[in-house]
């Protein structure tokens, strides 16, 4: 990815979490808040795509954009691109699942998908597990013996963990715990049993999330 900056000066840097509001790029610096203009390569091919962006965040290993009036042609073969990144993007999904059998469901699915699936039975063993290592997303379940999937995402909001969660639910007052859940930061929640339409939209979603989090953090 090319930047050049206000005077004409280039620096070619390796472009990293592209989306449709911006991107980062590695191994260069400019000043907060200066205009530049980023000389894209899409993935397959073509002439770079020419986006003017500003600079909003400086890290050590590099600088994060947002782009800056960007036209709608210049947003769709931007959003395309992304697209087509995210059916290649590994995630690696926490599964915190009691129910054996709704534990296979969701990992046969997410690996069906091309991610990897870690499965957990309980909320203190993913908070051993988070207190290690970090995931990219978590399916939770709220039915869960000892601490309940309510309390784990309690925990997390305390610890100021971001780490997208979509919740699964079940029951009579399942509409009930969705709402609180969403309150507490969960992305979104699926019910049992599951169905592949509602799968393929929360792991999309994940994907989705995962990628923001990445160019944000």
């Amino acid at each position: 990815m090319r930047v050049v900056g206000p005077s004409g000066k280039v620096w070619i840097g390796e472009g990293h979490d592209l989306s449709p509001f911006g991107a980062k790029v590695r191994n260069g610096h400019v000043r907060l808040h200066t205009l530049v203009r980023l000389e894209v390569d899409l993935p397959g091919g073509g002439p770079p795509l020419a986006i003017k962006a500003l600079a909003v965040r400086s890290e050590p290993d590099g600088v994060a954009f947002t782009f800056v009036d960007l036209a709608r042609a210049q947003y769709h073969l931007v959003r395309q691109a992304v697209d087509g990144l995210l059916l290649h993007t590994k995630l690696w999904i926490m599964i915190v699942e009691a129910d054996r059998a709704a534990a296979g469901v969701l990992a046969d699915y997410v690996e069906r998908e091309g991610h990897a699936a870690l499965v957990l039975s309980t909320a203190e063993e993913a908070l051993a597990y988070l207190a290690q290592d970090r995931v990219d997303a978590i399916m939770l379940d709220l039915g869960l013996p000892g601490t309940s999937g309510i309390e784990l995402l309690e925990a997390l909001a305390a610890r100021e963990v971001r780490i997208p969660v979509v919740v699964v639910v079940s029951g009579p007052t399942a509409l009930a715990e969705a709402a609180r859940c969403l309150e507490l930061g969960a992305l979104d929640f699926v019910t049992k049993p599951f169905e592949e339409d509602q799968l393929r939209m929360v792991v999309s979603a994940l994907s989705l999330k995962s990628l923001e989090e990445r160019l944000s953090g």
